[in-house]
């Protein structure tokens, strides 16, 4: 209950994890007051007056430590692949709460497509290596664990010294790094913070859309290239043989016409882009 308390409202995926579970169990959740998201850490309230703090582990101040038990339990929990949290009232320890991920199911196929599109994905994540390696290894990617928003963005721009990169992301940690990217990508589900920083959102929330939005851009700058090469070309063999007499002012006119009804011809193919889905071989 005091967990869920300070998760109302919260877009964060643990959150909703906290929140929907406590409704399974029947559980009425009172609103805590002043609720405050501590960025990379974990959130903070008070119910009944009282400070109510859930956390990440490794996260809590050197007055507030688990003791060696707990230490243990969270340990063997994380070796698990599960996230796990604390949650303290009055800095008192009350209990941790474990998660694991689900992948969703077009994950898997989505970055089988990516990886057949010469794309490499990594995972910048929060959450406790152990936990990032089991998901990583599901989905065939590598993967940066125990990482603060800060450092989300140490990753970016140090991944971007060499590559153009898409930051892909739905939270209000991701939000520095998805402006540090070439292209910043919000999932549609994602926090306002999010949405205002992407370049590009998803609106239907499909992982499915990533590999689109490549292959689309892909073909829209191809054809942007082909069409300046149409257009400039047609216009420049036309404007040497006007000045050379070998053909008259009105068929440069209507070459230039031309020009323009080609481009917008080849610009319409586009339309019929076959996008390659990720149940494809």
């Amino acid at each position: 209950m005091l967990a869920s308390s300070v998760e109302v409202g919260s877009h964060h995926p643990l959150a909703k994890a906290i929140i929907n579970k406590a409704q399974e169990q029947q559980i009425d959740v009172v609103e805590a007051d002043n609720r405050k998201a501590l960025a990379g850490k974990g959130i903070e309230g008070y119910l009944n007056n009282q400070h109510i703090l859930v956390s990440a582990p490794t996260q809590l101040s050197e007055t507030t430590p688990l003791s060696a038990q707990w230490q243990q339990q969270v340990a063997r929990l994380e070796d698990e692949g599960k996230t796990v949290v604390v949650v303290l009232k009055e800095d008192q320890f009350i209990g941790v709460i474990a998660m694991q991920d689900t992948l969703r199911n077009d994950a898997i196929e989505s970055m089988k497509v990516l990886k057949s599109m010469n794309i490499n994905a990594v995972m910048l994540t929060g959450d406790n290596p152990r936990a990032a390696a089991a998901i990583a290894q599901k989905l065939g990617m590598d993967f940066r664990a125990g990482l603060l928003p800060e450092d989300k963005v140490t990753s970016v721009m140090e991944i971007s010294q060499t590559h153009n990169t898409m930051m892909v992301g739905d939270g209000i940690n991701d939000a520095p790094a998805m402006k540090a990217a070439t292209i910043g990508v919000a999932m549609g589900s994602g926090t306002d913070v999010a949405l205002e920083t992407a370049d590009a959102a998803l609106t239907h929330n499909r992982l499915t859309g990533l590999p689109e939005i490549i292959q689309l851009s892909r073909a829209t700058r191809k054809i942007i290239r082909e069409n300046i090469t149409i257009a400039l070309g047609l216009k420049a063999i036309f404007l040497v043989t006007s000045l050379f007499g070998i053909t008259g002012l009105w068929v440069a006119v209507l070459a230039d016409s031309g020009a323009t009804a080609l481009v917008t011809a080849n610009a319409v193919r586009l339309l019929k882009v076959k996008l390659k889905s990720p149940h494809q071989d």
